[in-house]
C-alpha cells in the first residue's frame, strides 16, 4: 500500500475488511500519491522498494500480491517475474479481458483519479481512441482528500465527485465501465445502479482469483 493516511471506506483494497478474510498490508515508505499519479511514470528507486515489498510478502507465505494504485499498471510484468506467485498491478491489466468480452474496438470507460495524468504509458498496447476516460479531479471532496492525504472524509461529497465524473462519459456511450482507482472501489455498486453499466475493479479480480484457490491458500496482501 502507498504511504497514506487518508481514510479507506469498506471496499477500497486498503481496507483489511474489505477482502472477507486474512489480508496482510505492507506500507511503502517512498511510494506515495505524488510520485506515484504520475504521467512520466514511477522512478527506479520507488520501483525496487516495491519489488523489495513483494518479495517479503512472498516470504510471509500470502497467495496473491496486488498494489493500492491502478497507475502501477506498466510494472505488471516486471513484477511478476521477480515473484513465484500471482501478482495483479492494477484493474488497467483487466483491459485485454474486457476486449475478448466486448470486441477489440469496444468503447470502455474508465474512471481514474487523475484523467490528465493517465494516458498511454499507463495502458501500453490496450490504449486506443475508443476508450472513454474521466478522472475525478474536479471534484469537491475525494480528489482533495486523497491528494493532500488529509485524515477526514465525507463519504457522501466522495460518492458524489465520483457520479458526477462518470457521468460524464455517458454521451460517448461506453459498454462497461473500469475503475483504475482502488479508491473508487466502495462506490462501485452505487455506480452500477446510477449507470446502468457492468462496473469492473480490482477487488473483484482479487476476489476472482482468490475463489479458484484451495481454500487452504486463500489469503491475499495489499501492497
Amino acid at each position: 500500500m502507498l504511504n497514506t493516511q487518508f481514510p479507506r471506506l469498506l471496499g477500497d483494497i486498503g481496507n483489511p475488511a474489505s477482502f472477507g478474510g486474512h489480508c496482510e498490508i505492507l506500507r511503502l515508505t517512498r511510494g506515495r500519491v505524488g510520485n506515484i499519479v504520475s504521467a512520466t511514470g514511477v522512478d527506479d528507486a520507488v520501483v525496487a522498494e516495491i519489488i523489495n515489498a513483494a518479495g517479503t510478502l512472498e516470504q510471509r507465505g500470502v497467495s496473491l500480491i496486488t498494489t493500492s494504485c491502478g497507475f502501477l499498471a506498466p510494472l505488471q510484468a516486471r513484477i511478476r517475474t521477480a515473484l513465484r506467485v500471482p501478482f495483479l498491478a492494477s484493474a488497467l491489466n483487466l483491459l485485454p479481458l474486457l476486449y475478448v468480452l466486448y470486441g477489440p474496438q469496444a468503447r470502455i470507460g474508465i474512471l481514474t483519479f487523475d484523467s490528465r495524468k493517465l494516458g498511454s504509458l499507463h495502458l501500453q498496447a490496450d490504449w486506443h481512441d475508443g476508450l472513454c476516460i474521466a478522472g475525478v479531479e474536479q471534484g469537491c471532496e475525494l480528489y482533495r482528500v486523497i491528494s493532500q492525504d488529509e485524515t477526514e472524509l465525507d463519504p457522501v461529497r466522495a460518492e458524489q465527485d465520483v457520479l458526477a465524473a462518470a457521468r460524464t462519459l455517458l454521451p460517448r456511450q461506453p459498454v462497461c465501465l473500469l475503475l483504475e482507482c482502488t479508491n473508487l472501489s466502495p462506490y462501485r455498486q452505487r455506480l452500477r445502479e446510477q449507470l446502468g453499466l457492468p462496473v469492473y475493479d480490482l477487488m473483484d479480480a482479487v476476489h476472482w482469483i482468490l475463489n479458484a484457490s484451495t481454500p487452504a491458500a486463500q489469503g491475499t496482501l495489499s501492497e
